[in-house]
Parts: C-alpha cells; sequence; structure tokens
C-alpha cells in the first residue's frame, strides 16, 4: 500500500491506495497532479523515515509521499 498524506483546510488528509489497481492509482495520480497544480511540493519518504527525495512526478510504488503547501509570507 501506498499513504499520501497533505494538509488541506480540513487538516490532515491522507489517502492510502494500492499500488496495484489501476483505479486507485488513477485517482492518487489525479489528486497529486492537482495538488501539484496548486502549488503542493511532493516528497517521497525514505522507508526508515530519513528524509526522503523530492518528487517531480507522481510514482505509484513510491511507499509514503507527502505533500507540502506553498508557504505564504505575511
Amino acid at each position: 500500500m501506498t499513504e499520501m498524506q497533505w494538509l488541506s483546510e480540513k487538516g490532515d488528509t491522507k489517502l492510502i491506495f494500492d499500488p496495484d489497481n489501476k483505479d486507485e492509482v488513477k485517482a492518487a495520480e489525479a489528486q497529486f497532479d492537482d495538488l501539484i497544480a496548486k502549488g503542493f511540493t511532493a516528497y517521497e519518504v525514505e522507508k526508515d523515515g530519513n528524509q526522503g527525495k523530492k518528487m517531480k512526478s507522481f510514482k505509484a510504488k513510491a511507499g509514503r509521499i507527502i505533500l507540502v503547501p506553498k508557504l505564504k509570507g505575511g
């Protein structure tokens, strides 16, 4: 299973999907693309919990993806 999470207006949001299920992957990729279009940055988290790598494209078998919203100054 792959876990994707991000902070939304509803709070911490999590989407868990089976990377072998085409319909679930399609829905997760659409959500990923939508968040990237809104300015979020995606990171693939290493399995050992250490800092991961910035993602440039969706990877269904990433294990865990965290999307961070663009910071706004004020």
